[in-house]
């Protein structure tokens, strides 16, 4: 059947149109139906929604993604028909099953993806299938690979090396050091991230606080050679992008289960054409991994998969029970790179990025640990890092001469009082995380918690524990109300009570 194109000024993020709800019922198209909308001799798969009002009988509402596969104008006639199911599904129902894929049946799954022949909610459930019921390392293997099959690829020569944390540390933004320590002595460091999952702040999110990351293949590469190394969003280079639209619908559900943590973090890797791999594992109460006979499972995993995948791959255990720095969220987090760089502040921070840092000196250079250490720990003194850092934000297109007093702060701020006296026994990564986005970080970029207080302080009733920080007044007073139901500080009495 025929109808009248209008279209919608939005993207929706994949190929939907939408229909009136009561001729799509009429026709049989029911709510993520698929039909092909064919334009001549063009045709593309969409998702069926239904309007009541907004969408006349005889006319198609058509999202920017569709209009430009099919270079559609506003008023064209377009012809609908039905799509065939794709046979993807069998095997999202299979995993659901908890049974076993084979590597046709994940490759399907993802050239599905790639060709938006899937709706969020069979994403979901695959994701869900996942969660619930795991999968063997074969299916891993299989997963990694379709996945960095799925977009383009970095070719930064021979030797490049990267650096990942699977994160659950409030603050840890050790890689926007590690890059410039050592890109600052000559190694090539394709460095991409990820914006914030279910945290305050990821790499991208900090990272954009300084310098644009959104940049495409050519961009980056241009980068690479400018500056020898880049902190860049994944997503916008479009390398694993079938990840990045796995993250989309992981989101809102929080979801990180074990098998694509796995294939998100090496297949970006592997894209990224890193030869010499290290990826930090946090360990501690409040992180994804909170047990470390889990996090030695899961290393050797990462290095027998590296190893299939013809990558070095260490892995460093670290102990992530709570955050590296006191300021949580974007440009708290930015500020403290700055900082730690310059030498003022943040002793934790550089104590860790130059320890990881002189663990990849040793795989890539044949240096022992400490020395390693010393050289890297030198980099920051002597302001080689700061200065290679300057030169990645300016190839990145931001202000080299930022500095850490012009990045601001939100606008409404509240403090978080003691309830009562006692020592500071357990700040929680995982409620700093909800807090702060409840806050509105990491959209807001300005938003976040500066804690006052450290593990072992001891504290008066009354005493400010933490600050939190909003652009939007209503956030902030949601945020009070989430903090006073939430451990994020637990305050231990030194005396329990005298008999």
């Amino acid at each position: 059947m025929d109808f009248k194109v209008r279209l919608f000024d939005m993207e929706q993020g994949k190929r939907e149109v939408v229909l009136n709800s009561k001729q799509a019922r009429e026709l049989d198209y029911n709510v993520l139906d698929r039909v092909v909308v064919r334009a001549g001799k063009k045709g593309v798969e969409a998702i069926v929604d239904h309007a009541t009002d907004s969408i006349k009988e005889g006319e198609i509402g058509v999202y920017r993604e569709t209009a430009k596969a099919l270079e559609l104008r506003d008023g064209q006639r377009v012809s609908v028909e039905s799509a065939h199911r794709p046979a993807s599904l069998d095997a999202i129902k299979k995993k659901l099953d908890n049974q076993v894929l084979d590597e046709g049946e994940i490759t399907t799954i993802i050239s599905d993806l790639m060709d938006e022949r899937l709706s969020d909610a069979e994403l979901a459930a695959f994701i869900t299938g996942i969660y619930a019921n795991g999968m063997n390392s074969e299916e891993t293997i299989a997963l990694t690979r379709a996945i960095y099959g799925s977009g383009g690829v970095l070719k930064p020569g021979k030797g490049a090396a990267s650096v990942h944390s699977i994160g659950g540390v409030a603050g840890d933004r050790g890689s926007m050091l590690i890059v410039p320590i050592l890109a600052s002595l000559g190694l090539i460091v394709p460095k991409t991230c990820t914006r914030a999952i279910s945290s305050a702040s990821g790499t991208a999110d900090a990272m954009e606080v300084l310098a644009p990351v959104t940049l495409d293949l050519k961009k980056t590469t241009s980068v690479l050679k400018k500056a020898g190394a880049c902190i860049v969003w994944g997503g916008a280079v479009n390398m694993a992008a079938a990840d990045d639209k796995l993250i989309h619908v992981r989101r809102p559900l929080r979801l990180d289960p074990k098998p694509l943590l796995l294939s998100s973090i090496l297949a970006k890797k592997k894209a990224e054409g890193a030869e010499y791999v290290l990826l930090d594992i946090p360990v501690g109460r409040g992180t994804k991994v909170a047990d470390i006979e889990e996090a030695r499972e899961l290393a050797k995993q990462f290095e027998g998969l590296g190893k299939l995948l013809d990558m070095q791959v260490h892995v460093v255990i670290t102990d992530g029970s709570e955050p590296l720095i006191q300021g949580i969220g974007p440009c708290f987090e930015a500020r403290a790179v700055l900082e730690a760089l310059e030498g003022k502040n943040n002793d934790k921070l550089v104590d860790k990025a130059c320890k990881l840092a002189g663990i990849i000196l040793g795989m890539v250079r044949g240096v022992t640990h400490e020395e390693g250490y010393r050289i890297a720990l030198q980099q920051v003194k002597s302001g080689k890092a700061l200065q290679k850092f300057r030169e990645i934000i300016a190839a990145q297109g931001g202000k080299p001469g930022v500095r850490p007093e012009d990045i601001s702060t939100a606008k409404h701020k509240a403090v978080f009082k003691a309830m009562e006296s006692g020592r500071v026994g357990h700040i929680d990564n995982h409620a700093i995380s909800r807090v702060c986005r409840t806050l509105g970080a990491p959209a807001d970029k300005c938003a976040g918690i500066r804690l006052m207080v450290e593990k072992g302080d001891e504290v008066k009733q009354g005493d400010a524990l933490y600050e939190l920080y909003s652009d939007d007044n209503s956030k902030l007073g949601q945020a009070l109300k989430v903090a006073k139901t939430t451990a994020l500080i637990e305050v231990k009495r030194v005396v329990m009570e005298v008999i």
